[in-house]
């Protein structure tokens, strides 16, 4: 076990400098800011252009030799750029002492056991999301020597700059790497958060404080952890809002415009949160810059975002007939989509729907909706909460800077975000740049009432970011307790595998049997993701017809014998979803294993 965390740790510091590399000339056109901004929004940076010109070179070849190539190249410039960093930064002592001990500690605390949790081994069915396809992906793409969605689950054609950081990591560190940078990247949030709390005038003190109080929301560290990738996307869009609100030249506009596009890289919801980030920006601006000159560089911004984030959706339209897939309603008006029959694409519409109702879309929902968001989040398929700070002294500091032409647009932008995900889905993990910003409103509320004569105030206000930070850490720890059980368990490791992992005993004979060259998989609730060997899914997991004429169930069996699918194995379950599906006795097949609802096959 020791060799496989080792290996993760070598990997990630391996991306961490590609990181600082490939970010260093975003760096540059960055606004002026401060240090430790720079170096929080820097790696950010590196991250979005390293998988977007990984997954670029993907498209071609994704083999090892590739990676390393790109990584290296990478690597060198990150370490001169941190070189150069260190040696003009002035960094001393003194600046250290002056870190607050309670947030920081409660920062360290929280990143060391995602590091720690990190290291543990995915598991989970079907219905877990990085089991289904954030690492499903990955695997077959690494596999396959190159970059494409596979057929059987249409979720792998999301856009992917996240997904190929994951498939970077576990080519160099492992299938535990890619989990393991869970701490890098909340980290990287959190440095966005700080620097946003500070522009919207908090101390550096309080500004640890707006870190910790965000780091303990267990919806946000639900959605930054265990290789999903909402802290990704959150982050792209606030560094994006962070560098536009102070955007003066042309080449900071386009500094916006890249995190834009990484937001759009990122998730599908980057389509509906860049306009209004960027709407939201020139409303700030033209005051200061004439309505020209703001349209004009937003205009900039808005194709260096197209650009940026466009790949994955051109590739999607080659390949898939449909540049978002699964395609959103009225889908037919633009594209015809590829292996999804319409009443599978119905059939995921109406989950969608069933899912993102939340608690109602009526006014009077959403209206409540910072009550409910607060008291009642495990309605929006939530994680915990976010706590009582942005409810309790949000309001407070919105209030206090209520003339301040800043706050009243972070306002405006947390507001507009909030409609959109109140009818669209409404998913508490979407929602993470939000609490952010509401985070960071409950910090200059506090600050207000800590400047008041009042001693029950500050109690009071002292409380409720107490009660929050305490109740996030108990749900955190909560959260990962299995994790860390496992980590430093060998017996409790295998323990969780054989009860979350589904059929296991089938998996572990097609992984060890040289003969076993590819699998047909009959029934769509397998999850391949276990498989180590090149596979078949006729039906994927959302209804995806794979093979050319639609072929399922014993039709592909016939298939499988008459090696028209040039499979050597056929594995067979009876499952929630379905009954064994191949025929005992079938000819031209003889059963070499079989374990409890499990069977396998061997093509003759």
């Amino acid at each position: 076990m020791s060799s496989l965390y080792l290996r993760a740790f070598f990997g990630l510091a391996v991306v961490m400098l590609a990181m600082f590399g490939a970010g260093y000339g975003a760096g540059s056109l960055f606004p002026r800011m401060r240090l430790f901004e720079r170096i929080g929004l820097v790696p950010l940076a590196g991250l979005g252009t390293l998988s977007t010109v990984l997954f670029l070179v993907g498209q071609w070849s994704f083999t090892r030799a590739y990676i390393i190539l790109v990584l290296l190249v990478a690597a060198v410039l990150g370490i001169v750029s941190l070189w150069l960093l260190l040696r003009t930064s002035g960094l001393t002592s003194r600046g250290l002492s002056q870190v607050p001990t309670a947030p920081a500690s409660i920062i360290c605390a929280v990143l060391l056991l995602t590091g720690i949790s990190g290291l543990a081994e995915i598991t989970g069915d079907w219905g877990v999301d990085t089991v289904a396809y954030h690492l499903l992906g990955p695997k077959v793409w690494l596999r396959d020597g190159i970059i494409r969605p596979v057929l059987d689950n249409c979720h792998t054609a999301f856009p992917q700059i996240p997904e190929t950081l994951f498939a970077t990591l576990w080519s160099v560190g492992g299938d535990r790497a890619a989990d393991f940078s869970s701490f890098l990247t909340l980290g990287l949030l959190l440095a966005v958060v700080a620097s946003l709390a500070i522009r919207l005038g908090a101390t550096d003190q309080e500004a640890w404080w707006a870190a910790a109080i965000v780091v303990t929301m267990p919806a946000v560290y639900a959605g930054s952890r265990g290789c999903f990738v909402d802290g990704i996307f959150a982050a792209f869009v606030l560094a994006g809002f962070r560098i536009g609100i102070d955007a003066q030249t042309l080449k900071e506009w386009i500094a916006c415009g890249l995190f834009c596009g990484f937001a759009i890289g990122t998730k599908y919801t980057g389509l509906i949160a860049v306009p209004i980030l960027l709407a939201c920006i020139v409303l700030l601006r033209w005051r200061d810059l004439g309505l020209e000159s703001a349209a004009t560089k937003a205009m900039a911004a808005i194709a260096v975002a197209c650009v940026v984030g466009s790949p994955c959706y051109i590739r999607n339209w080659i390949l898939l007939g449909c540049p978002i897939y699964p395609p959103p309603p009225g889908y037919k008006l633009l594209c015809s989509p590829k292996y999804l029959s319409p009443e599978a694409i119905s059939q995921f519409h109406a989950y969608i729907r069933d899912r993102g109702r939340g608690l109602g879309r009526g006014f009077s929902a959403f209206l409540l909706l910072p009550f409910n968001l607060t008291y009642h989040t495990s309605n929006f398929n939530g994680a915990g909460g976010i706590g009582l700070c942005p409810f309790a002294l949000g309001p407070v500091g919105i209030l206090s800077l209520r003339k301040n032409a800043l706050m009243r647009t972070s306002v405006l932008f947390a507001f507009l975000l909030t409609l959109a995900w109140f009818i669209t889905q409404q998913e508490s993990r979407f929602l993470i740049h939000v609490y952010i910003l509401g985070a960071a409103f409950s910090i200059v509320g506090w600050q207000v009432i800590a400047s008041t004569n009042r001693k029950s105030s500050k109690y009071l206000a002292g409380m409720v970011v107490l009660l929050s930070v305490s109740y996030g850490l108990f749900m955190v720890v909560r959260a990962d307790e299995e994790n860390i059980k496992s980590v430093f368990s060998g017996s409790y490791s295998e323990q969780r595998r054989q009860g979350t992992i589904p059929y296991l005993d089938s998996f572990n004979y097609l992984n060890r049997e040289d003969g076993v060259r590819k699998v047909l998989i009959l029934d769509r609730s397998v999850p391949p993701y276990y498989l180590d060997k090149d596979y078949v899914k006729p039906l994927g997991q959302w209804g995806e017809l794979t093979l050319p004429h639609g072929e399922t169930g014993s039709q592909a069996v016939e298939l499988a014998i008459n090696h028209e699918l040039s499979v050597s194995h056929i594995f067979d379950v009876r499952s929630e979803v379905s009954e064994f599906q191949v025929r005992p006795e079938t000819v031209g097949l003889s059963l070499v294993f079989e374990a409890k609802n499990q069977r396998v096959y061997r093509v003759e």
